[in-house]
């Protein structure tokens, strides 16, 4: 199942917050649980899309950035059906 958190920044995390980040994603995501993410290029909010079992699973690893236990993310979560794939497009 797919889903995807949409989210946008109360405030602009700092520079430490970012790492801390970082680090929770990728170690997510060594467990095959993140899909993509990234931030808008407004740098307004950002998109992650979480590869889970549950929604409630979603909703367990979006409580677990370090971005929202620091106030610093609102969020919202929507189970997602990919439709089409075109691998060879993606950058």
């Amino acid at each position: 199942m797919l889903v995807c958190e949409l989210t946008t920044y109360r405030s602009l995390p700092s520079a430490e917050k970012r790492e801390e980040h970082i680090s929770y994603l990728r170690c997510v995501g060594a467990r095959g649980k993140l899909a993509l993410s990234g931030r808008f290029a407004d740098a307004k909010g950002a998109l992650i899309i979480w590869r889970v079992n549950s929604l409630t699973e979603a909703e367990e690893l979006a409580r677990g950035d370090p971005y929202y236990q620091a106030g610093l993310i609102d969020y919202q979560l929507r189970e997602w059906n990919l439709s089409l794939k075109f691998p060879e497009n993606l950058e």
